[in-house]
């Protein structure tokens, strides 16, 4: 039976000659979820969700495929409406390799029912196709194989591949009895490891935070080229028609302080604007 869908599928994919190949999900596997980000956030939407995914969802970001697609952007009040769509990881990669044993590679994955230009699937997991005759390069199908791969395929696969990782543990224990040791020592490192990040992360307010301040203190005749966040130190470069009063304005702020320009202010004679480099540290008042 299984060879029989196999056969079917090639055979639709041989005769479609597809541009594009899409894994959709089942929209009840999939968590979705509207928020609402700084406009500062935009050119890096999937690294600041990621960042959050643990506040705004139940997992963290390694758990889960997702991707965002901004709905709303609320220029007075400088942020965006953002619609995140997520996946539990586990569950995409078993069909992914369920599907990889029938030679289909899916170019993106999406949820059933959900918006369209959404690809959970992360850059680095999309295939590099070659170029399609132009006649057919219009052409889009959606491999629609949640009930398929549930039905037959998912199910013996998901089961065969718990019995061989068992079976495996199993024969590891059994050659060497120390492996419990190694095991037990490498998990208290890695919850001391992870107890340390976790502090790490919640002495710093969090870049949302951060970005939240920077959009609301800064005056509208300024705007920011560039920002990098090392730790609790920032560098803002950017122009400003008064470059001077934003050391005042920052100041002022209850998250940041400790500011100083890193390179003397220059004027930009294609904008009339004032170029500055600011070194700003994060100093959380009580």
């Amino acid at each position: 039976e299984v060879s029989s869908h196999r056969e079917t599928l090639h055979k639709l994919i041989r005769a479609e000659r597809p541009a594009t190949l899409v894994l959709r999900m089942p929209a009840d596997r999939a968590l979705t979820r509207v928020v609402l980000l700084p406009v500062a956030a935009t050119g890096n939407l999937r690294q600041v969700l990621g960042y959050e995914m643990d506040r705004l969802t139940p997992f963290n970001a390694n758990q889960l495929y997702y991707d965002a697609l901004i709905l709303e952007r609320q220029l007075e009040q400088r942020r965006i409406r953002v619609e995140l769509s997520a996946l539990p990881r586990t569950e995409v990669d078993a069909t992914l390799e369920a599907l990889a044993a029938l030679n289909i590679t899916p170019d993106s994955v999406d949820v059933a029912g959900g918006r369209t230009g959404v690809n959970l699937l992360p850059v680095e997991k999309r295939p590099k196709r070659g170029v399609w005759p132009r006649r057919l390069q219009s052409l889009l199908i959606v491999v629609s194989l949640s009930l398929l791969l549930a039905a037959t395929l998912l199910p013996l696969w998901q089961q065969r591949a718990l019995v061989i990782r068992l079976q495996q543990q199993v024969d590891i224990l059994q050659k060497d009895s120390g492996q419990v040791l190694n095991l037990r020592e490498q998990l208290e490192k890695a919850a001391v490891s992870s107890r340390f990040l976790l502090q790490k992360k919640h002495s710093n307010p969090p870049i949302i935070e951060l970005l939240r301040e920077l959009t609301a203190i800064l005056p509208d005749n300024t705007w920011l080229e560039r920002l990098q966040i090392k730790g609790d130190a920032l560098q803002l470069i950017g122009q400003s028609s008064s470059a001077s009063a934003l050391v005042g304005v920052i100041e002022e702020s209850k998250l940041l302080g400790r500011v100083a320009f890193a390179s003397p202010v220059t004027n930009d004679r294609r904008t009339g604007k004032e170029r500055f480099v600011l070194d700003v540290h994060v100093v959380l008042e009580p």
